[in-house]
């Protein structure tokens, strides 16, 4: 499919379907998964996403054959959980089925690190390879209707950002924003800064304030927990609000 294809394909059914939304990086341990979860829970409990029908408004789904988004949302109890997931394990085509669902508002999908790449790939082409991964990649690349970059302080993460973003979604006409996330409120301003000054100088659209790192977010999971069930505390309330300015730099920028 075309570009203009997709485009036109994407007017016709954003008046009924959902906005696909995909968190996606290069490389792994960028939070992707966190940030899904919890996005797909703050924006589960926002009041402009309740539905009055028994389908969530919201959906989390994971493309990765692994299936580690399916067991953290198993950990959550049901009534807690302020919106449906699903898991492909890699499979294609359900995700397509989600686009002209009345009763869905957003999809939410983590995806997995690709590293399996076409090293002969010339620039504006394909480098995504052949691989059960890759094609999953592929499907939700054509639902996209906008990509979160997550990037961390950590310099490691910056090349694959810019090849996630130079190299997958540029070229599909992909609108994305570059969050900053695990960044650690102890180590002060000087690496965040650092990251800031790296993403403004591609003049790469970012949310303004990180997501921060707290432990709260490592052990929520195993806890069955998200963001909006944490215990109430001052890192609690702190850890809901970097999740809620996300889901709202989300819809402002949809």
């Amino acid at each position: 499919m075309t570009l203009a294809e997709k485009q036109a394909t994407n007017v016709a059914v954003a008046a009924t379907g959902p906005k696909f939304i995909i968190v996606i990086q290069q490389k792994g341990g960028a939070g992707k998964s966190t940030i899904t979860v919890n996005l797909a829970a703050a924006s589960g409990r926002s009041s402009v996403m309740q539905n009055d029908i028994e389908d969530a408004a919201v959906v989390a789904a994971g493309i990765d054959p692994q299936g580690s988004l399916e067991g953290w949302a198993d950990q959550v109890p049901e009534e807690a959980l302020p919106f449906d997931y699903l898991v492909t394990r890699g499979k294609v085509g359900i995700l397509s089925e989600l686009r002209d669902n009345p009763s869905r508002k957003r999809v939410i999908v983590d995806t997995p690190g690709f590293m399996e790449i076409d090293p002969d790939a010339a620039w504006g082409d394909d480098p995504l390879g052949e691989s059960r991964v890759a094609d999953a990649l592929r499907e939700v690349l054509e639902l996209a209707d906008l990509a979160i970059v997550p990037i961390t302080p950590e310099w490691l993460s910056w090349a694959p950002a810019e090849f996630t973003i130079e190299r997958i979604l540029k070229p599909r006409g992909i609108p994305f924003i570059v969050v900053i996330n695990l960044h650690d409120p102890r180590d002060g301003d000087t690496a965040l800064d650092k990251v800031k000054t790296w993403i403004d100088q591609r003049s790469y659209p970012r949310m303004a304030d990180p997501i921060r790192k707290y432990k709260i977010h490592a052990h929520a999971a195993e806890d069955g927990l998200t963001v909006v069930e944490y215990k109430e505390s001052g890192t609690a309330l702190r850890a809901r609000e970097d999740l809620m300015n996300l889901a709202l730099c989300v819809e402002q920028a949809l």
